[in-house]
């Protein structure tokens, strides 16, 4: 009974993948999608985790920005695992999807047009891979999501578990400094340069979340083996064969 709660609340856990585009500056457009309810709690949402995250950027040393960081991530998370339940509550499965796939493509758009004069080269490098992994990551939890809360033996529960926390703990890690770099960006609040390197490790949190992302899906959605259907020869396939082989072990020997 313990072990099939746990496995229950993990499974939520993981829900928290899908919804990596939520919070974020919903266009007008993206409003449209949602109902008035729903546009106003993800707006207030939005509204928490930016000065969430200014109280972090803002900070004029290194040293401040890494504890500020430190204090506002649990935070962020919480904020993060609870707005995923109330994001499926909210909003059709449909629109999530849509939501998330016009989230990143504004985001990738926005960060190659203002990326490179923002913070220089290599940060908006690596920014945009961060978008892109996630992006991929967001696709392969909706796989998993799609797929009903499998039957799992003990050895695969006790693997689940393993997995599961530290997945959406980077993901949601990776979201946060991104999210220091969008607000940095759109705020115009410099993050202090040295302060730079804390989110660019910060955003490699996103190669975690990845392959452990993997993993749950190669656990979870296994592949299923293609069937194939035995071939039927008859006396000239059998020849045929026969002369290929001839062939080939004759050039073998030159």
């Amino acid at each position: 009974m313990v072990e099939a709660l746990t496995l229950s609340r993990r499974w939520e856990i993981i829900k928290v993948g899908e919804t990596l585009a939520f919070p974020g500056s919903i266009s007008r457009d993206s409003a449209k999608q949602l109902s008035g309810s729903a546009d106003e709690v993800f707006r207030n949402v939005f509204t928490l985790l930016e000065n969430l995250v200014l109280s972090v950027i803002e900070k004029r040393t290194a040293g401040e920005f890494k504890g500020a960081a430190e204090s506002a991530f649990p935070k962020y998370l919480d904020a993060a695992i609870a707005l995923s339940a109330l994001t499926r509550l909210l909003v059709q499965q449909p629109v999530i999807e849509r939501l998330n796939r016009e989230f990143f493509c504004e985001l990738e758009a926005d960060l190659r047009e203002h990326g490179l004069g923002a913070f220089g080269e290599a940060v908006r490098d690596q920014a945009m891979f961060t978008v892109w992994t996630l992006r991929k990551l967001s696709d392969l939890t909706s796989q998993m999501v799609a797929t009903p809360l499998p039957q799992l033996d003990s050895k695969q529960t006790a693997t689940f578990t393993e997995l599961a926390a530290p997945c959406i703990y980077h993901a949601v890690r990776t979201r946060f400094y991104l999210n220091c770099l969008v607000t940095s960006m759109q705020k115009q609040v410099l993050i202090h340069p040295e302060a730079l390197e804390i989110v660019i490790d910060g955003l490699r949190s996103v190669v975690n979340a990845y392959g452990l992302a993997r993993r749950l899906v190669d656990l979870l959605v296994p592949l299923v083996a293609p069937e194939i259907a035995p071939v039927d020869w008859d006396e000239e396939d059998q020849q045929l064969l026969a002369e290929a082989t001839r062939d080939m072990a004759f050039e073998s020997a030159i």
